[in-house]
């Protein structure tokens, strides 16, 4: 997008931006809501967790030692430099999954940085656990370090049962709401759990970005969904099933 700073159409690209927004969110949470037995920690860990029953021996233990070698290479790098080790039973206070902004900044030319929301993916989270809150607390120079450990370790838990179910990636795929595993600003190498909508959303010219922030007074921006890129919405299934017409006839 490189249109010039236009105050009535860019608040009109804002509202539709929410209202598209709002229903993605809707519809992805919906979904994660209901596949959500499919990644609870307790049949993957059994007795490792505080209060789960019991699981196969060989198959939990497997799965604690996996958790275990994940926590060790991310909690004690920053900007978390935890030294807390892992006490078994694991405590999972809150198993339930959850969305959060994604966040991430953006440079622009003066040499000033906006960080940018965008409008069509979101953080994997579990409730209870907000990214916001995890990002003020690695900050706070006067941090609870238990804090900072219950977050990194929820966080990791997420992550570790998101990434062993490759069934649910395909369906989420499936469903136009695909996971993907990445790292975010503030957090160092710490992996996280994204899910994309399938309406992208992009930034405009920076100096429309520099006009609405300084209007409004703060450095954030959100990222801008055009009304082009829900005519560009691709449907995966129509392509491979025109594609296996085209092969049909073919031969």
């Amino acid at each position: 997008m490189t249109q010039s700073f236009d105050i009535d159409s860019f608040i009109r690209s804002r509202k539709q931006t929410r209202a598209v927004s709002d229903l993605l969110k809707a519809q992805a949470a919906d979904y994660l809501t209901t596949l959500a037995p499919l990644v609870r920690p307790q049949p993957l860990f059994g007795e490792y967790l505080q209060g789960a029953p019991k699981g196969s021996g060989r198959e939990t233990q497997h799965h604690f030692k996996e958790f275990r070698t994940l926590f060790d290479e991310h909690a004690a790098r920053r900007p978390f430099n935890l030294i807390n080790e892992l006490e078994v039973p694991l405590n999972i206070i809150s198993s339930t999954p959850d969305l959060f902004p994604l966040e991430y900044d953006h440079a622009l030319p003066d040499g000033s940085t906006i960080r940018v929301t965008s409008p069509a993916r979101w953080v994997v989270g579990y409730t209870s656990f907000d990214l916001g809150r995890f990002r003020q607390v690695i900050q706070d120079p006067n941090r609870s370090g238990s804090e900072l450990h219950r977050f990194v370790v929820h966080y990791l838990m997420l992550f570790h049962c998101l990434s062993r179910a490759p069934g649910l990636g395909r369906l989420l795929k499936g469903l136009r709401f695909p996971v993907s595993f990445q790292q975010l600003d503030d957090f160092g190498n710490l992996p996280f759990c994204v899910i994309s909508s399938p309406v992208t959303s992009t930034l405009p010219a920076d100096e429309v970005i520099r006009h609405s922030t300084e209007i409004a007074g703060n450095d954030s921006f959100e990222e801008l969904i055009a009304e082009d890129a829900i005519d560009a919405m691709q449907d995966d299934l129509r392509e491979r099933l025109m594609r296996a017409l085209r092969e049909a006839t073919s031969r």
